[in-house]
């Protein structure tokens, strides 16, 4: 059992992981993957291992006692079963059934009994077959058959007359696992009709404790119990609780095709892509095998192209979705759930007159149903297409008054698109239905949060704070926020050329709980700063418990995302998410930071670059730990080499195309008059060149210490090898560093003047690396040379640059300038200090008493008034306030 607990630790943990991907409607960018349409190749997602069976069950077929035949009928219930034990129609069908196979000629035998055939005519989209073939059969399976079958032809008040009668019929089977498990699932399709806390409905917790009794007293061994379970917990958003479910259903019977199903919209709904995939893959394995054989090749089965359709959607690639969907549609032209995906699948193809036509044509299966408009909704809400999402999310609730989900997803994109009295509305109407959903539970909670939020506004911007301290940092930021607005939108050097309609919203959250709530709906969130299209959250810069990266510098990080916010507004937040990333990254005009340099040197050494679509899934679901960050940098000089070749115009005429439909393949050829695959070479090249121009790759003439060492034919160097090689090649960037770390004590790195100079000759070779700038920084600070000052103002300039946590450079830079008596400068460098720790109460002393130093009491006043509110218990302050506001006045 340690492989199937092993399983369980890993697919629950990867729905923890994903709960703020996959909530709230949006934290990940749009992103790109190829159309997948073909049978799925034996190169391709490999499946899913089947989890090892439950000891008890496995106890249980060992038992002696047991007859042949009653062996064979639980090996087919825990999906155990052999050919031998498919003896007849009814067990070949029951077993296509459970795995997913609606091709097997057993599902045609007219001697099936009548459930069965009714359970395969649900499954091909055939409600009325269903209905025919369970009339007067009143048994919990026929009626929850029958009521799905009504609610597939629209016959919604049918239906509910017939869930309403099931749903209250749990007394009559106490002591039936498999009916109770239909009943659980009846009271879940009756809570979307009357509300799940609603008259005449049975409550999400009655509903857990029925299962509960059926696992615990009843049948521990039932899998149909914990799938139900499962069921509901996806309905409330409890993804980690269904995961385990799931996994729990799967450890009962392997085999069970719809388990799988859920757990593969699951993944796709955390961005876990490549689960997702590879989940697609054991259910195309399942169908096509009475026998799982996971080195074979399968063609896809519709639960597999169902599961690929939502991860393309997931993807926000329209096109590909509809290709995934078009041959289950072609075999089983009435299912209800292909159907309502073809209508997704055509809105995110942005052909929203299609997408409406669609919709009027599903209502000639199943008047008036929400489902189809409610699958679009969700999708498009995700691809931050707010008001189109907005609109079918409103179709599906009126269809469906009493449905929670219609309203919890709408109240969720309004949030996410800044509508927050239209979020509030749709939420609260959504929780009076059903006050267990996490994500609205959390949303709604932030809401009354906001509303005692201040806000302040500028020209193009409105901050949104708590009142109190974090005041300091909102009157700070409308200034700089409108440099930033002026370079995003303007026509320099990658500037967008856009404006957004309305103000952006800058929304300070105090605390990281607070912002992750925010962004995700749930509060569980590894970053600090997102941008939904026309409001940006952001956790303050603040060190202490609750703040998961404390001080940063802020104006940066806004520039950032205020880029996403006018590269969305400008394609109708449609374009690729490495695209829309790599923009933010070259208008946050800084320099590449060494750590970024080094991840793609080593991708350029090991030709280990990121494709177009591996590019888009790293940001979302890297593999390794510095997959993501390559995914930023190496995306980033995609867009810069775009730039550097083809011009400025290039990015923002693929931007228009992007915001058109246009896919990027036709984009690149339409524009850059090239292909993708002519484009990455010409990058890749570009690429190695440029870092080899750097001293970061090795080369011929300047090999690494790897190399050298391979042809010296010794695995570790000794000084004497390294002098030599000193001596041999001088201006070799990888020989000189190590050269220069074996001449320094690493605990005092003390600079001699000839250590200097060869520290000079390396920041000469090898022009990024910031290790010879910060010895030399601290070599000439210490000097009494004539012009130490200005060469260690340099060095520390290069290092403030880079930097993006710590005051340290620009505190030392501000008295370095101080001492010069350039007082432009120091103010310059003590406002950046106070801009990445706005919250220190000694650097803005230190500002307060550089700006008087320079004559500025209006600017010292700003800071000592900032202390005033980060130390009130320190009269001092008050004091000093007083005397700089006399100042300002005489």
């Amino acid at each position: 059992m340690k492989f199937a607990r092993r399983l369980r630790v890993e697919v629950v943990a990867s729905f923890v992981l994903g709960l703020a991907l996959c909530a709230g409607g949006a934290t990940a960018q749009p992103m790109v993957t190829p159309e997948v349409t073909q049978p799925v190749p034996a190169q391709g997602p490999r499946p899913m291992p089947l989890p090892a069976l439950d000891e008890s069950v496995q106890q249980l077929l060992d038992q002696d006692y047991l007859k042949d035949a009653e062996r064979a009928a639980l090996r087919i219930r825990h999906g155990q079963w052999t050919n031998e034990d498919l003896s007849d129609a009814s067990t070949r069908a029951t077993a296509a059934l459970l795995r997913g196979d609606t091709s097997s000629s057993a599902l045609s035998d007219a001697s099936l009994p009548a459930t069965l055939r009714a359970e395969i005519a649900v499954r091909m989209g055939q409600p009325q077959v269903a209905i025919d073939a369970i009339a007067g059969d009143n048994s919990p399976r026929a009626s929850r058959l029958r009521a799905e079958s009504l609610i597939d032809l629209g016959r919604l008040a049918d239906a509910e007359v017939e869930l309403a009668t099931l749903a209250n019929a749990g007394s009559q089977h106490a002591e039936d696992a498999d009916a109770l498990a239909d009943i659980a699932r009846a009271q879940i399709l009756l809570a979307r009709r009357r509300g799940a806390e609603g008259e005449g409905t049975i409550g999400y917790q009655q509903t857990l404790d029925m299962l509960a009794r059926a696992r615990d007293a009843v049948d521990r061994m039932n899998w149909r119990v914990p799938l139900a379970e499962a069921l509901l917990l996806y309905e409330k958003d409890d993804y980690a609780a269904a995961a385990e479910a799931l996994q729990t259903t799967l450890e009962l019977n392997p085999r069970v095709a719809e388990a799988w199903y859920v757990l593969g919209r699951m993944s796709a709904d955390a961005f876990d892509f490549d689960r997702a995939e590879r989940i697609a893959a054991t259910l195309d394995m399942l169908a096509t095998n009475d026998v799982p054989d996971e080195s074979a090749a399968f063609a896809p089965s519709p639960l597999g192209r169902m599961i690929r359709t939502y991860t393309r959607l997931r993807q926000i690639e329209g096109a590909a979705a509809l290709s995934e969907i078009r041959p289950l549609l072609d075999a089983m032209p009435t299912h209800r759930e292909a159907r309502a995906l073809e209508v997704a699948a055509t809105a995110m193809s942005f052909d929203f007159a299609k997408a409406d036509e669609l919709l009027a044509k599903y209502d000639e299966l199943a008047p008036a149903s929400p489902l189809p408009a409610f699958v679009a909704g969700k999708a498009l809400s995700s691809a931050r297409q707010y008001e189109d999402a907005a609109r079918l999310l409103r179709i599906a609730s009126e269809r469906s008054p009493k449905w929670a989900e219609p309203l919890i997803d709408l109240g969720l994109s309004e949030l996410q698109a800044g509508k927050l009295d239209a979020a509030r509305d749709a939420l609260n109407r959504g929780l009076a239905l059903d006050r267990f959903n996490t994500r609205a539970q959390n949303s709604a909670v932030l809401l009354k949060e906001i509303e005692s939020y201040t806000t302040i506004e500028s020209e193009h911007f409105v901050i949104r704070y708590k009142p109190g301290v974090d005041e300091i940092l909102a009157r700070e930021m409308l200034e700089p926020l409108e440099r930033i607005f002026v370079r995003v939108t303007g026509d320099g050097s990658g500037g967008i050329r856009h404006k957004p309609a309305e103000k952006t919203v800058i929304e300070l959250y105090p605390n990281h709980r607070w912002f992750a709530t925010r962004i995700t709906g749930m509060p569980a969130l590894h970053t600090f700063a997102a941008a939904t299209g026309p409001v940006i959250a952001m956790e303050v810069p603040r060190s202490g418990p609750g703040h998961m990266v404390g001080p940063y510098d802020w104006a940066r990080v806004l520039q950032h995302e205020y880029v996403h916010t006018v590269t969305l507004s400008r394609t109708k937040n449609r374009l690729p998410h490495w695209f829309t990333e790599a923009s933010a990254v070259y208008l946050e005009d800084a320099p590449d930071d060494i750590n970024s340099l080094q991840i793609l040197a080593r991708a350029a050494q090991a030709e280990r670059w990121f494709d177009f679509d591996t590019i888009n899934v790293m940001f979302v679901r890297p593999k390794k730990p510095t997959d993501r960050a390559q995914a930023y940098a190496q995306g980033a000089w995609m867009y810069r080499h775009i730039i550097e070749r083809f011009g400025d115009t290039s990015v923002l005429e693929l931007m228009d195309l992007y915001a058109s439909g246009v896919r990027e393949e036709e984009a690149f050829q339409r524009v850059l008059k090239v292909s993708r695959a002519e484009f990455f070479e010409s990058f890749t090249n570009w690429a190695r060149e440029r870092l080899e121009g750097w001293g970061l790759v090795p080369t011929d003439s300047k090999k690494s210490i790897e190399q050298l060492l391979g042809e010296a034919g010794v695995e570790e160097f000794k000084k004497e090898l390294l002098d030599q090689w000193y001596q041999e090649q001088p201006e070799n960037p990888f020989v000189l560093a190590e050269y220069i770390k074996s001449e320094i004590d690493p605990r005092t790195e003390l600079v001699t003047p000839e250590i200097a100079d060869r520290l000079r000759t390396l920041a000469r070779v090898s022009p990024m690396d910031p290790m010879p700038h910060r010895l030399l920084a601290r070599f000439e600070l210490s000097s009494s040379e004539t012009g130490s000052t200005e060469r260690a103002i340099a060095h520390l300039e290069f290092l403030d640059a880079r930097e993006q946590h710590s005051t340290s450079f620009a505190m030392e830079l501000s008295r370095q300038y101080a001492k010069l008596a350039q007082w432009d400068k120091a103010i310059a460098k003590v406002t950046r200090a106070t801009q990445i720790s706005p919250y220190d109460a000694t650097i803005r002393e230190h500002a307060a008493t550089i700006a008087l130093r320079a004559g500025n009491p209006t600017l010292a006043e700003r800071h000592i008034l900032a202390l005033t509110k980060l130390e009130p218990d320190k009269a001092i302050h008050q004091q000093r306030l007083e005397a700089v506001r006399k100042m300002i006045k005489n």
